[in-house]
C-alpha cells in the first residue's frame, strides 16, 4: 500500500499541461525580446519540445464524426463545406459538389463542368456562390429540388470574359465579389468582369491558394500574395498598389476578426492589429508550426488553427494558449463553424464534424473503471477511485493528485467527512486522513467484502455488506455497531439510504427488496409491496431515491416507484422503459438522473420527458458503473464510466430548442417526387417522407409525428417515415424533432399532401360503369329475349304435344274411372238384391221354422255377416258417389246437441257389448248450419270407430260445446293412438293403419275418407290429435246456427 500527500505528487498529464503551459510562456518572451538569430534557434527549439509533448486532453472536449466515401461522400478530398440559408450542408470535393441533408450526401457533379470543386462564400444578401476550376455559380436549394445558376463562364485560358482558375471568393462591404487567380485578381460588379494582374514575382506557385483579402477598420480592400506581398486597392485610381509591410512567405488565409488581422503561412499563425484609423501593425508570429492553411473564429474567444499536416490547435488568444488536438486530421484545407457551434473540418481524409462536449474527462490517464466517487465541498476536491487508486481532482486547478494505491485491494465506496475520506475496499473499512489510515475496521473473518457505505444526518456511517445478516454503522467516535436484519432467503444488502424518517435497505428477491428502521426503531421491517410486474430472472434492487412520499428503486427490472403502498414501473417510453438500472441519482429538485445500458438520462416524473446523455454528449462510455451518478454542491454532474470519471458544469435543465425538422425528399413506391407538389398521389401506393434537422450527430434524434387532426404522437428514430394504405383526400403530417442531451422537441413542421380518388370511385368511372350497366343490360335483355323466344316456342311445343297426351291419357282415364264406377254400381246393385233376398229369407225361417239354439245362433252368425256386407256396399256407394260429385249438400239448421244425444244411445248397446261407457257432455240447443243427413253419419261414424277401437271396460267421451259463432263436437276414446304415420294417412281412401280394432270389427278403411269429404262439403272443419298408447281425439267445427 503506497499512501501519497495530497501536495507531494501530481499525476503525468498534469505534469505535461503544466510543462506545455511553461513552454509557450517562454515562446512568447523570446518572440518579444530576444535577437533575431538567437530568436530563430530559441523558436526552433521551443517547437520541437512542443511537438513532443503529450497532447492535453483536448480530445475529451470533443466529439469527432468522421464522413468519408464509405459514408456516402464521392471523394475523401474536401476543399470546403458550409450551410445554405435553409440548412443543407454543402461540400466542395474533387469529385464535384455535394449536398447533405443530415440523412444522406446527394451529389451534383453535372452542376460544374470541372469535377474540381474549391469552396463556397455565402454574401450579405444570402446568396450561395460555389466555384471550381472552371466555374463560377449560384446555388438555389429548394429543399427537394436544386437549381444552379451560371454567374460568369470560366475558361483555362483567362480573357476579359472569362474567369479562369478562381482560388478564392471575397466579398467586400460594397457588395463586389473578388476573385483570385493565379497571377490575377477579378473583380465582378454587376456580372461585370475586371481583372487586375499582377508581376511574375506574385504569382502562385500551388494550384489552392494564391491571393487572399481583407478590409481594415475603414473598409479599405487588402490583397496579399502568397509571397507575403500586400497591396492596397485604390478606388479613385481602381487599382492596386503596394505597400511596405509583409506578411511571411506562403501565405494561404487572411481574417479581420474584430480588431485582429489572422495571418496563416508557410512559417504558421501570425497576427497583426487592426488600428480604428485604418491599416494593420507589422504581424507577429503567435505560433509556429509549419503550414497553417485556414483558421476560424469559434465561440468564448477560441479560434481552430488548421496546418497542412497532421498537428492542429485551439487557441485563446485571451490567455495566449494554444492547445494541440489529439485527433488526427491530415492537410486541412478549411474549418466552418454551423450555427450549432460544431466545427467542420475539410480535408484530404474527409469531412470531420467536431463538436463540444457537454461532458468532459477529467483524466485521460485514467481510464479505467470507476467504482466510487464523493466530494469534499470545502476544499473543492472530488475523490474518486478504480479498484486499486484512490484520486483527488481538484475541481479548480483541473488537477488530479494519487492519494492511495493498493494493487491488491478493491475499493467500491468512498465518504468524506471532516477528518477525510472513509474507503470501502475488500473487506476492510478504513479513515483516511491527511495521508494516513486513522481508523480500520477488518471484515475479512467473514470473507465478507464491503460494498457500500453512506452517512447519515447524525454523521454515522452504515455498511452494506452483502451476504450478512447484519447491518453495521460506524458512529461519530467510531465505535462499530450492527442490527440483526430478517432477510429471508433472497435478501441481500446492497445498498442503505436515509429517508426524512429513518433508513432504507435496497435488497433482492420479489418479496424482500425494501427495508426500513424508523428513527426511534432498532428494526428493520420488511416494507416490500407484492409485486405485479413481470420479473425476468433475479430481482435486484441496486439504488434508490427518497424523493417526498415516494420512493424510487433502481432495479433489474427498470426504474420502479414505490409511492402509497404501490409499486409500479415509471414510464420512460417505449425506449427506455424496463431497461435494467444501474444508478439513480436526485437532480434539480424533483427530476432523477438515470443510469441504463444507453447511457444516462434525465427524467421529470411529472411530465414524463426524458433526455438522453451518451457518448456523443461526451460519456467517456455508455456503461455507467454501479451508484456512478453524483451530482456535487454546485450542482455539477458527475459519472463513473467503464472508462473513467467525465463532469459536466452546465446545466442539464437548460434545454435549447431543436432545430426544425424539414422534409428533405418524397418517394412514391421509391421513386422521388417532388416535396411539396401540388399534384395529388395516386391512391395505394406505398409513400416514405424523409425528414432531418439537420443536427448532429445526426442518429442522435427522436422525430415523433402524426396526421391533423390528431392527439397522439408516433416516435421514432429512423428519419424516414413510411405510409400505405393511405384514405383518399387531403393530408396534414405533422413532424417535431428532438436531440439526445439538453435539448427540447422542436417546432413541428407540416407538410401537405393529396391522395387521389381510387379509379373506382372518379366520375369516369361511375360514367363508365353506368354506360357498361346499361350496354349490359340492353345486350343481356336481347340475348335473353331471344333464348327466351327459343325456348318458349320449344316448350310451347313441348307443351302442346304433352298437352295432348294428357288430354288423351285424360279421356282414357276418365273412361276407365267411369267404367270403374258403373262397375261397382253395378256390382254393387246386383249384390245387393241377393243379399237382400237372403236377409229376408233368414228372418222368414227365423219367424217359421223352429230350430234349435245352436242353428239359431248360426242363423244370427249369418245375419250379422249380411248386414256388414250391406253396410259395406252402402258405403262403396257412398264412396262412389263422392267421386262423382253427386252429393245433394242441404245445409240448414240442424239441433246437433239432440242429434249426439240420440247417435250415443244407438251405440250405447255395442259399447254395452264390450263394457265401454259412453260419458257425455253435450250443451243442450246448439244448432249448426249444415246438412242433417250427412251430418249424422259423420257423427255416427266417429263414435262407430271410438268404440270399435277401444279396448273392453274403457270409456269413450262425447262433448259438445259453442263458442260465439263456433260450435265444437269432441269424440274422444281411450284406444291404441295413432303414430305419426298413421296421422299422415288418416283421412286417405282404403287405408290400414296400425291401430286395429279390438274386438276383430270389421273396417273398409273408407270411414274417416268418408268422414272427411262429408265435413268439408259442410263447409266444416276435422282434426285429429293423437299419440301413441294415449288413444285418439276427433274434433268436429262447425259454424254456429243463430
Amino acid at each position: 500500500m503506497n499512501v501519497v500527500s495530497p501536495h507531494s505528487h501530481t499525476h503525468s498529464t498534469s505534469l505535461k499541461k503544466d510543462g506545455l503551459l511553461l513552454i509557450r510562456t517562454i515562446e512568447f518572451s523570446y518572440l518579444r525580446l530576444a535577437h533575431p538569430i538567437v530568436l530563430y534557434v530559441k523558436k526552433c527549439t521551443i517547437v520541437l519540445l512542443l511537438l513532443q509533448l503529450a497532447v492535453a486532453a483536448i480530445a475529451q472536449e470533443y466529439f469527432y464524426r468522421p464522413y468519408r466515401v464509405n459514408d456516402g461522400l464521392p471523394s475523401d478530398i474536401v476543399k470546403s463545406c458550409t450551410q445554405d440559408s435553409l440548412g443543407y450542408f454543402w461540400i466542395a470535393t474533387d469529385e464535384g459538389i455535394v449536398k447533405y441533408d443530415g440523412v444522406k450526401f446527394t451529389s451534383y457533379r453535372a452542376a460544374m463542368h470541372s469535377n474540381y470543386a474549391k469552396g463556397f462564400l455565402t454574401t450579405r444578401s444570402g446568396r450561395l456562390l460555389a466555384y471550381g476550376d472552371r466555374d463560377l455559380i449560384e446555388i438555389h436549394n429548394l429543399g427537394d429540388t436544386v437549381i444552379f445558376k451560371t454567374l460568369c463562364p470560366v475558361a483555362r485560358v483567362e480573357n476579359d470574359t472569362t474567369l479562369s482558375y478562381p482560388k478564392v471568393l471575397y466579398e467586400d462591404v460594397n457588395g463586389d465579389i473578388w476573385i483570385s487567380e493565379s497571377q490575377s485578381i477579378v473583380r465582378l460588379r454587376n456580372r461585370a468582369l475586371k481583372r487586375y494582374t499582377f508581376d511574375a514575382a506574385n504569382r502562385s506557385p500551388q494550384f489552392l491558394r494564391s491571393f487572399s483579402f481583407f478590409e481594415d477598420k475603414k473598409h479599405d480592400l487588402f490583397v496579399s500574395s502568397f509571397q507575403g506581398n500586400v497591396f492596397r486597392y485604390n478606388a479613385s485610381r481602381d487599382a492596386f498598389e503596394a505597400i511596405d509591410k509583409k506578411f511571411p512567405y506562403g501565405v494561404e488565409f487572411v481574417s479581420a476578426e474584430d480588431n485582429k488581422l489572422i495571418i496563416g503561412s508557410t512559417a504558421g499563425m501570425s497576427q497583426a492589429t487592426l488600428p480604428n484609423d485604418g491599416g494593420f501593425t507589422v504581424p507577429a508570429l503567435v505560433l509556429k508550426v509549419p503550414f497553417v492553411s485556414f483558421v476560424q473564429a469559434l465561440h468564448n474567444h477560441h479560434y481552430f488553427v488548421a496546418t497542412r499536416g497532421t498537428k492542429h490547435f485551439i487557441a485563446d488568444f485571451d490567455k495566449g494558449t494554444f492547445t494541440p488536438l489529439s485527433y488526427p486530421i491530415n492537410n486541412i484545407n478549411h474549418v466552418y463553424t454551423s450555427p450549432d457551434n460544431d466545427i467542420w473540418i475539410s480535408g484530404n481524409e474527409g469531412l470531420v464534424m467536431m463538436k463540444e462536449n457537454l461532458f468532459r474527462g477529467i483524466d485521460t490517464n485514467v481510464a479505467d473503471f470507476i467504482e466510487a466517487i464523493a466530494e469534499d465541498s470545502t476544499s473543492a476536491i472530488m475523490y474518486f477511485a478504480t479498484r486499486s487508486t484512490l484520486y483527488a481532482f481538484d475541481r479548480i486547478s483541473k488537477k488530479n493528485k494519487v492519494l492511495l494505491d493498493i494493487p491488491a485491494g478493491y475499493s467500491q465506496s468512498l465518504i468524506t467527512v471532516k477528518d477525510g475520506v472513509w474507503v470501502a475496499n475488500a473487506f476492510k473499512v478504513f479513515l483516511l486522513s491527511h495521508g494516513k489510515i486513522k481508523r480500520q475496521f477488518d471484515f475479512s473473518a467473514n470473507s465478507r467484502f464491503v460494498t457500500e457505505i453512506t452517512r447519515d444526518s447524525n454523521g454515522n456511517i452504515w455498511l452494506a455488506i452483502p451476504g450478512s445478516a447484519q447491518v453495521h454503522y460506524i458512529d461519530k467516535n467510531l465505535n462499530l455497531h450492527s442490527y440483526d436484519v430478517s432477510l429471508g432467503q433472497e435478501g441481500v444488502i446492497h445498498i442503505l439510504r436515509e429517508g426524512k424518517e429513518g433508513m432504507y435497505i435496497a435488497s433482492s428477491g420479489k418479496n424482500n427488496y425494501l427495508y426500513f428502521k424508523p428513527n426511534n426503531d432498532t428494526i428493520f421491517h420488511n416494507i416490500s409491496v407484492p409485486m405485479n410486474l413481470a420479473v425476468h430472472g433475479d430481482f435486484n434492487v441496486v439504488d434508490l431515491v427518497v424523493s417526498g412520499d415516494a420512493i424510487w428503486l433502481a432495479t433489474t427490472e427498470g426504474l420502479l416507484k414505490l409511492h402509497d403502498g404501490r409499486l409500479e414501473r415509471a414510464n420512460m417510453g417505449e425506449r427506455f422503459t424496463g431497461l435494467p438500472v444501474s444508478s439513480i441519482h436526485a437532480y434539480a429538485g424533483n427530476k432523477l438522473l438515470v443510469a441504463n445500458a444507453l447511457g444516462m438520462t434525465l427524467y421529470d416524473p411529472q411530465t414524463g420527458a426524458v433526455d438522453l446523455f451518451n457518448e456523443s454528449s461526451g460519456l467517456l462510455s455508455n456503461t455507467i458503473t454501479p451508484r456512478g451518478l453524483f451530482v456535487d454542491s454546485r450542482e455539477n454532474v458527475w459519472v463513473c464510466t467503464a472508462k473513467g470519471l467525465c463532469y459536466s458544469t452546465r446545466p442539464l435543465t437548460v434545454l435549447s430548442k431543436t432545430p426544425e425538422p424539414r422534409f428533405t425528399q418524397v418517394l412514391v413506391d421509391g421513386k422521388i417526387t417532388a416535396a411539396r407538389t401540388s399534384d395529388p398521389i395516386d391512391y395505394g401506393r406505398f409513400l416514405a417522407i424523409v425528414v432531418s434537422c439537420i443536427t448532429f450527430p445526426e442518429n442522435e434524434v427522436t422525430y415523433q409525428y402524426h396526421f391533423l387532426p390528431a392527439d397522439e404522437w408516433m416516435t421514432t428514430s429512423e428519419p424516414e417515415l413510411r405510409f400505405s394504405g393511405l384514405a383518399a383526400g387531403d393530408h396534414t403530417l405533422e413532424v417535431r424533432a428532438k436531440k439526445n442531451g439538453p435539448f427540447a422537441w422542436s417546432d413541428p413542421a407540416q407538410i401537405h399532401f393529396t391522395i387521389a380518388k381510387p379509379y373506382w370511385q372518379r366520375w369516369w368511372f361511375y360514367a363508365v360503369c353506368l354506360i357498361g350497366a346499361a350496354t349490359l343490360v340492353v345486350l343481356t335483355f336481347l340475348a335473353v329475349n331471344a333464348r327466351n323466344r327459343k325456348k318458349h316456342i320449344a316448350l310451347q311445343a313441348l307443351i302442346d304435344e304433352r298437352t295432348n297426351e294428357l288430354r288423351i291419357s285424360n279421356e282414357e282415364l276418365v273412361l276407365l274411372n267411369q267404367e270403374k264406377n258403373n262397375l261397382i254400381g253395378v256390382v254393387a246393385h246386383d249384390l245387393r238384391s241377393p243379399l237382400r233376398q237372403m236377409m229376408g229369407l233368414l228372418t222368414l225361417v227365423k219367424m217359421n221354422v223352429k230350430v234349435d239354439e245352436t242353428s239359431n245362433a248360426y242363423l244370427d252368425m249369418v245375419a250379422k255377416s249380411a248386414l256388414r256386407l250391406d253396410d259395406m256396399i252402402v258405403k262403396i256407394l257412398d264412396v262412389d258417389a263422392i267421386d262423382a260429385q253427386q252429393l245433394n249438400v242441404k245445409l240448414e239448421a240442424v239441433d246437433l246437441s239432440s242429434m249426439c244425444t240420440a247417435v250415443a244411445d244407438r251405440f250405447s248397446v255395442d259399447a254395452m257389448r264390450k263394457r265401454i261407457s259412453i260419458v257425455r257432455k253435450i250443451d243442450p240447443e246448439i244448432y249448426v248450419k249444415a246438412d242433417k243427413d250427412y251430418l249424422e253419419q259423420v257423427i255416427e261414424n266417429l263414435l262407430s270407430n271410438a268404440i270399435k277401437f277401444s279396448p273392453f271396460e274403457r270409456q269413450v267421451f262425447v262433448s259438445l260445446q259453442a263458442w260465439d259463432d263456433r260450435v265444437m263436437c269432441e269424440i274422444r276414446d281411450q284406444g291404441p293412438g295413432l303414430s305419426e304415420e298413421d296421422k299422415r294417412k288418416l283421412f286417405g281412401k282404403y287405408q290400414k293403419l296400425s291401430a286395429r280394432p279390438t274386438d276383430h270389427e270389421p273396417s273398409t278403411g273408407l270411414g274417416l275418407s268418408i268422414v272427411k269429404k262429408f265435413v268439408v262439403a259442410m263447409n266444416a272443419d276435422i282434426s285429429c290429435e293423437s299419440e301413441p298408447g294415449k288413444g285418439a281425439s276427433f274434433s268436429l267445427s262447425f259454424m254456429r246456427w243463430i
